[in-house]
């Protein structure tokens, strides 16, 4: 994720965030683009068209009234006057409709460039907590550069132009009343500059703060954790933990309106008082006869319309833009997340798997997870990886099958260094079953085939169900047999963590590759059936490579080769028999973990 640095550098440039997101609300719908932009013209001219319409009538009651002119052309001037009022309604109601049709597919747009951008950076980048708070902005970022396109549409055609119209206008009248323009205008905006510092401040401390209620939110009213949360005794403790991130983003939050109403209490003032100021002198030229009674009801009444909308276009339209400036930034900026080019081609996956003089740090920590990783894997091997918790089993996986990069030296498929392709070609004929899995509100049938929608079907759903004692036929369990929904939210059923575990490895299995990864997936499966699933699995994964990460040493005799790890370091390599006589690190493990099976 880019650097706060980058962030502040890309804040300086506002042309290229406003081509930037034009360029997007173009791409989603040009013809409502167009559309639009269109009715904003047309209001600003009929607007501007008003004002005139206004004088000329106000004019010719006058006239009418000391005999200079006929009644007819009191009709005329009154009906015109109706008709640019009303177009003016009919404008802007038009305006607004089309800006409700543009937003949800704008947004939709812009949400779906988020989604693609997601799966194409770095996976490495989810476990930045940096990179998380950004996200959770850019996510934010997409309705705020919805804001953004319709402000400054706007400001570019409706209200500069209008502006400069009236300032015309006035001029012409009399040079001195352009400065009620002034009075509107420089207070408004100097309330806009502090509240984009303000704002952009508070977005800033605001983003963790989110993700910390969120998380603590569902920790307290989640379906994954209301029942231990319950059951433990935690639910206050998570309460209290979310009722003070509530109370410190409020804080924040009250901190920041307090300055910035302060601001504006006193700009306010001075938009009041130079209001009061243009009425006086307004009545001074009407009573010396500078200006027609017509131009000082058109005036006196521009005035007060001047003074509404430049409110509303610098305190409403450019307030909101600065509230929402730093999340506008972090999308624009989310959405420019350089890729590289990466090469798009098949990857002959028969070819050895290896490891050269790889370090890997996840991000923002000073010691390596991973150190000095020799290791070659050949075509049609069983690996095993085995250690402690947190020797850095899973994330030796995830490199070898390209998921992570490493920080230092390589992973090669054969010749192919996997930093150099894309992920669609890493992770082609590529399957596994990982001890995280997700649980899909989707139907028994298609949480299975998910992992290959496009060669599936219901004879080999059976097979795959059958092997991993999926027994859907069952109507208590499954109600709707493969058709059964697995989520109560959607009228359907509940499993226990054994019954998804098997979904998940038949999930894994039902996807046909020739690398396979089994990431200790069977953690609520009995030592029993966790046998017959790696069992079945030597047998799925014959003549492919398959890589098993476990702590069970008894899993890990079936493989060709093993690899205990130990503080992110690979310690021994070897079959079973080769690391029993060598009485190292796991034979000690494999030792002790059959004696407690023997003393249970």
């Amino acid at each position: 994720m880019m650097s706060e640095k980058n962030c502040e550098q890309k804040r300086m440039h506002f042309f290229h965030m406003a081509q930037s997101v034009y360029r997007m609300c173009w791409k989603a719908n040009p013809p409502y683009f167009i559309f639009n932009h269109a009715a904003i013209v047309s209001l600003g001219l009929v607007s501007a068209g008003t004002v005139v319409a206004t004088q000329l009538f106000f004019d010719s009651v006058y006239g009418a009234s000391v005999g200079a002119n006929g009644i007819k052309s009191v009709i005329f001037l009154f009906l015109l006057f109706i008709i640019t009022n009303l177009l003016s309604d009919v404008l802007d109601s038009v305006m607004n409709y089309s800006y409700n049709v543009q937003y949800m597919r704008i947004l939709g747009y812009m949400k779906q460039e988020i989604n693609m951008k997601s799966g194409e950076i770095d996976p490495i980048r989810y476990e930045d907590p940096k990179c998380l708070d950004n996200m959770e902005k850019c996510e934010q970022g997409a309705a705020c550069a919805m804001s953004f396109y319709v402000t400054m549409s706007l400001l570019a055609v409706f209200y500069i132009p209008y502006f400069i119209f009236m300032a015309c206008y006035l001029h012409h009248l009399k040079p001195a009343l352009v400065l009620c323009l002034v009075f509107t205008f420089i207070p408004a905006l100097v309330s806009h500059i502090f509240r984009s510092s303000v704002f952009s401040e508070l977005e800033d401390k605001s983003a963790p703060l989110r993700r910390k209620s969120n998380a603590y939110y569902e920790a307290c009213c989640g379906k994954d954790y209301v029942k231990e949360t319950r059951i433990t005794g935690s639910f206050q403790y998570f309460r209290q933990l979310l009722t003070e991130t509530i109370r410190t983003q409020n804080n924040e939050i009250w901190k920041a309106k307090k300055r910035n109403s302060t601001i504006d209490l006193v700009l306010k003032t001075v938009s009041l008082v130079g209001y009061g100021g243009v009425l006086s002198l307004l009545i001074r030229y009407l009573l010396a006869g500078d200006i027609s009674v017509g131009a000082f009801g058109a005036v006196f009444a521009s005035v007060g319309t001047l003074f509404t909308t430049m409110e509303q276009m610098i305190c409403t339209h450019l307030g909101g833009l600065s509230d929402n400036f730093g999340q506008i930034c972090n999308f624009i900026s989310f959405l420019e997340i350089p890729i590289g080019e990466k090469k798009e081609f098949e990857i002959d996956k028969k070819q050895p798997i290896v490891a050269e003089k790889v370090n890997f740090y996840y991000p923002n920590t000073k010691e390596p997870a991973l150190k000095n990783i020799n290791l070659t894997i050949q075509p049609g091997e069983i690996l095993a990886i085995v250690g402690e918790n947190g020797a850095g089993k899973t994330t030796l996986a995830r490199l070898l099958i390209g998921l992570y990069q490493p920080t230092e030296g390589k992973i090669r498929i054969g010749e192919t260094d996997l930093r150099e392709v894309s992920y669609q070609a890493r992770f082609r004929n590529v399957s596994g079953v990982f001890q995280r899995y997700q649980r899909y509100s989707l139907s028994l049938r298609d949480n299975i085939r998910i992992s290959d929608f496009e060669h599936g079907n219901d004879e080999k759903i059976h097979r795959i169900s059958m092997e991993n004692h999926i027994e859907y036929s069952n109507k208590a369990m499954y109600r709707e047999g493969l058709d059964t929904m697995l989520s109560r939210e959607f009228d359907g059923v509940e499993l226990s963590g054994g019954q998804w575990q098997r979904i998940a490895i038949a999930r894994g299995f039902y996807r046909d590759s020739e690398i396979m990864v089994l990431d200790e997936p069977t953690a609520s499966i009995d030592p029993i059936e966790e046998n017959i699933i790696y069992e079945k699995f030597a047998e799925v994964a014959r003549g492919k490579t398959a890589i098993i990460i476990t702590h069970r040493m008894a899993s890990a005799k079936m493989a060709s080769k093993i690899v205990v790890m130990q503080g992110g370091k690979i310690v021994e390599i070897g079959n079973h028999q080769e690391l029993m006589q060598r009485k190292g690190v796991y034979e000690a493990m494999y030792t002790a973990q059959r004696k407690w099976y023997q003393t249970t």
